[in-house]
């Protein structure tokens, strides 16, 4: 009989908060075929990976953060030009973005589902971004990343809390901290210019419109801006849908530019959560190559993780396309079998 999890590599983040060593022996426990690795440093992670021969799957059991982590070390180990392997991920983390937007649930049933699954994985294929040469499915500047600097310091600040790591951690650390920086420094002036080729906007009908006599250098946006970044990930974390259209066009990535005083935008969330559109302050385009450029140092971040501030932030559509585990479809086939 063939052991549950053959042909599985699964990438456990031996920093994760929900106890990385822990969760590693419980995916072993669970998944008794698969290969269970728990890592401290990109090194080990990219050491193990040039171990790895013909994997029906590799997974990422963290956050948004392991996930952009295992990515990027993939691609600097696999030859450019070659394909990468299917990847996965297992959602462990705080928001796990990328993971819900594969349709991925709690921990538990996804790995119930992989047990059940000795055949090939499910995938559907996922484009994938670069911000200043880091490989990701979402970055931003301006109130999210600023958002994610400040919930860090609100779950530092009370790390036994579980209100505090909530979705109700990351609303207040959003009205407290975030929206009174806003006020205290106000908002930056950005220009968005393209360095690409065609790019698309979409109507109030949500129909997707090419751009006429958009060339390299022309400049897309010019103004105020509270938030602004790109994405391929429609998720945000905690299902807050901040780039509802990024999966509309595979080869493209979606920037949105959001430009509204902190008062409007506190009003706004339950849609801007939601995802709806159009909002007052809203633009959307699916560009390939972008430079965004700040009046002001802004914190950025990318796949969730705050990297700092930048002044100039260069997004471009990768050549790297990965075959993601679809966690929907491998529901259905698991109801089939």
């Amino acid at each position: 009989m063939t052991p549950a999890g053959r042909g599985l590599y699964i990438l456990v983040n031996a920093n994760a908060k929900r106890g990385g060593r822990r969760i590693a022996v419980q995916l072993a426990r669970a998944l008794p075929g698969a290969s269970v690795r728990l890592t401290r440093t990109i090194e080990e992670v990219e050491g193990w990976l040039r171990t790895i021969e013909a994997p029906r799957c590799i997974l990422s059991a963290g956050g948004d953060g392991s996930a952009v982590a295992l990515l990027n070390a993939l691609d600097r180990v696999v030859p450019k030009g070659e394909p990468l392997p299917p990847v996965g991920a297992l959602p462990l983390g705080t928001g796990n973005a990328w993971a819900h937007a594969l349709g991925a649930r709690k921990l538990d049933a996804c790995v119930k589902a992989l047990a059940k699954a000795p055949g090939k994985l499910p995938t559907r294929r996922y484009g994938l971004l670069s911000c200043n040469g880091v490989l990701t499915f979402f970055a931003g500047c301006g109130w999210d990343a600023q958002v994610l600097d400040d919930f860090r310091q609100q779950v530092e600040a009370s790390p036994s809390s579980r209100l505090a790591k909530s979705v109700w951690g990351y609303l207040s650390a959003m009205i407290t901290r975030t929206a009174p920086k806003s006020l205290l420094y106000g908002r930056p002036h950005v220009i968005v210019e393209n360095l690409g080729d065609e790019v698309y906007t979409i109507t109030a009908r949500r129909e997707l419109v090419r751009l006429e006599g958009v060339k390299r250098g022309t400049i897309l946006y010019e103004g105020m801006a509270s938030v602004a970044g790109a994405a391929t990930c429609p998720e945000f974390g905690y299902g807050f849908r901040a780039y509802p259209f990024a999966e509309r066009l595979l080869g493209f990535m979606n920037l949105r530019v959001y430009d509204q005083k902190p008062g409007s935008a506190i009003l706004a969330i339950p849609r801007l959560w939601r995802g709806s559109f159009p909002l007052e302050g809203m633009m959307d385009w699916f560009a390939t190559e972008v430079r965004m450029t700040f009046s002001r140092p802004l914190p950025l971040q990318i796949g969730g993780e705050a990297i700092g501030s930048r002044i100039t932030i260069d997004y471009k559509v990768s050549d790297r396309e990965v075959d993601a585990l679809d966690w929907r479809m491998l529901d259905v086939d698991r109801g089939a079998a």
